[in-house]
């Protein structure tokens, strides 16, 4: 331990110890032990710098400059596999108030290091709100930190209370990085023991593993470990994932039937390439779906090709520590497309993450600029058509799964094309108006495309322009899809109609789910359809009782509206279906034609 200054108001020591001894410390400097008061309680686990005060009134003092920013405290920790590089994590702390900004300054195998600002908290509040956000530090094993060799990797490495004109450094972190980075052990993983409930949902094919009382202690792991997992009956039930904070504890890897050995990342990736092999092969088509999280085997995880990007979408920690072993497979899956070097954007987006502000969205690899447009926006092509898309990459602290174009509706927007070679058109929820470009190329002499957000309706027009449709042909209606429909003149008829809705919307005070108003919208479009007319309704309702083709077929009835055909309008190859895990699907869809 070393004495870095000494003054009538203040004491600074610094050292790789994790434990200073007050009472040592004053009897090596010739002082009362009753004179020193620590700046917070000492954590027995951190090293580097300590600041002791000489007085309670100057603790204060300087606990009031870190509260306002006016002096400020770095500590240093080492962690693995961050979603978020940078931020501020607020949540409270020992019944008070509390935030912790970060930032990553430096990575080194597989693992990171970050600095970390808490204001007037300590180490304590540090390793509180590093665990909470899925980020336990390096030897932290209590709360789910990776165990490594040597002290927990946690420094206080400076102080600066310019009032006092202290600004000091801490001396070379010890032990410093760990000495392998985060891996899968060649021994057996360690044991999660699940309730009899959740085996049930395992054995039937859900891919959840939901925390309840039953459940052994689970934060003792850190989010991506690969565990077994076993029923309190001693049932193997096969390996999964750690997901850390939130609503789901894991996230199945493998099942124990059949015996076999868990497919490697690579192989999860190659198969998931294969099934996509006619996508691929389509020079007209550079944005797709690559990667489709549980249906794949890489859960919580989604790739996206967006023309000269990858797009890696993170719905969970479990794959997190995964990213860069899956993109590197698919760049060698994909040949030609790997070779222009293209950007890797990662996009995390999580159910339930961290309170605080957090910035989502960064650059993996390569650059983007030159192929954004002035509003941040890239083009990329659907069997010849243009679309403009946004990566997040301007606004990385507010990420969202959306990019302006929904993937899985490109099937569907074939079936519109080859029926819209003429006719007026109807888009109702219209947001960028791919299904209204759709309609026009293939034809359509009209087409009215009806949404409540304003932004969204430019951005259709900028779709339109990229395509170089005439204005002339399409009207943009800036108003609630239900006000329009029930002020339509009855005899105000289209020869196809677009009912692609989100889950619930508010307008005003009128709030409409798609559970609750859904047949009403329904009954209203077949009412304004054309004899020989096409309807395309979707649905996004994870918790519906019954499916959509026989809602379809009784409010059509209940209207005296006769179908010649209802087919269903499922997503395309790039998002398959899990049966156990209905959860995953996009939505589902349904083709009706008015006879």
């Amino acid at each position: 331990m070393k004495v870095l200054l000494q003054t009538d108001r203040v004491v600074v020591v610094d050292g790789p110890e994790t434990r200073v001894d007050p009472r040592a410390l004053a009897e090596a400097l010739s002082l009362d032990s009753a004179d020193l008061f620590p700046l917070d309680d000492l954590d027995a686990e951190c090293a580097g710098l300590r600041l002791f005060a000489r007085s309670p009134v100057v603790r204060d003092e300087i606990g009031a400059a870190l509260a306002a920013g006016e002096a400020v405290r770095e500590f240093r920790a080492i962690v693995s596999a961050p979603l978020w590089h940078e931020g501020v994590l607020e949540e409270a702390f020992a019944g008070h108030p509390a935030t912790t900004g970060f930032e990553r300054s430096d990575a080194c195998g597989g693992w990171s290091e970050l600095l970390l600002y808490p204001g007037r908290g300590g180490p304590a509040q540090v390793r509180f709100h590093l665990s909470r956000a899925g980020l336990p530090i390096a030897g932290d094993v209590r709360r789910g930190g990776e165990s490594v060799s040597g002290a927990l990797r946690l420094r206080c490495a400076r102080i600066a209370v310019p009032n006092l004109a202290i600004d000091l450094e801490a001396g070379e972190a010890a032990p410093g990085w760990p000495d392998a980075s985060p891996r899968e052990r060649d021994a057996e993983p360690p044991l999660l023991e699940v309730s009899h409930a959740t085996a049930v949902a395992v054995r039937r094919g859900h891919p959840w593993i939901l925390p309840d009382a039953e459940m052994s202690d689970v934060e003792r792991f850190r989010p991506g470990t690969l565990v077994q997992v076993r029923s309190v009956r001693g049932r193997a039930l096969g390996s999964a994932r750690i997901e850390g904070p939130g609503r789901i504890a894991a996230r199945m890897w493998s099942s124990a039937r059949g015996g076999e050995r868990p497919a490697s990342v690579e192989a999860r990736v190659a198969a998931a390439l294969k099934r996509r092999g006619a996508l691929l092969g389509d020079t007209r088509t550079d944005a797709l779906r690559l990667v489709h999280g549980e249906a794949d085997g890489l859960p919580g995880l989604a790739v996206d090709r967006f023309g000269p990007a990858l797009r890696v979408l993170l719905q969970g920690r479990a794959c997190a520590p995964l990213v860069d072993r899956v993109c590197d497979a698919l760049l060698r899956g994909l040949g030609d497309f790997a070779a222009s070097e293209p950007a890797v954007v990662q996009v995390v987006q999580l159910a339930d993450p961290p309170a605080g502000r957090l910035r989502g969205v960064r650059l993996l690899r390569g650059t983007l600029g030159e192929h954004l447009d002035v509003q941040g926006r890239l083009r990329v092509h659907e069997r010849g058509l243009a679309f403009l898309v946004d990566l997040g990459v301007r606004a990385p602290y507010t990420p969202r799964p959306g990019t302006g174009l929904f993937l899985d509706q490109r099937d569907n927007r074939r079936r519109i094309a080859r029926r819209a070679t003429g006719g007026r058109w109807l888009n109702l929820f219209a947001h960028t108006g791919a299904f209204s470009v759709a309609a026009l190329a293939a034809g359509a002499e009209e087409v009215v495309s009806v949404d409540l957000s304003a932004p969204y309706l430019q951005w259709l027009d900028a779709n339109l322009a990229a395509n170089a449709v005439e204005a002339t042909r399409h009207r943009s209606e800036r108003t609630d899809a239900r006000r329009f429909l029930e002020r339509l003149p009855a005899d105000d008829c289209f020869d196809g109609i677009v009912c692609d809705p989100p889950t619930a919307a508010r307008a005003g005070r009128r709030f409409w789910s798609v559970r609750s108003g859904g047949g009403e919208m329904v009954a209203a479009c077949l009412r304004h359809l054309r004899s020989g007319g096409c309807l395309l309704v979707c649905r996004n309702d994870r918790g519906a009782r019954a499916t959509l083709e026989p809602l379809v077929r009784k409010v059509a009835a209940a209207q005296g509206i006769p179908l010649a055909s209802v087919e269903a309008a499922p997503p395309g190859i790039d998002f398959p279906r899990d049966a156990g895990f209905p959860e995953g699907d996009a939505f589902e869809g349904v083709f009706a034609t008015r006879a």
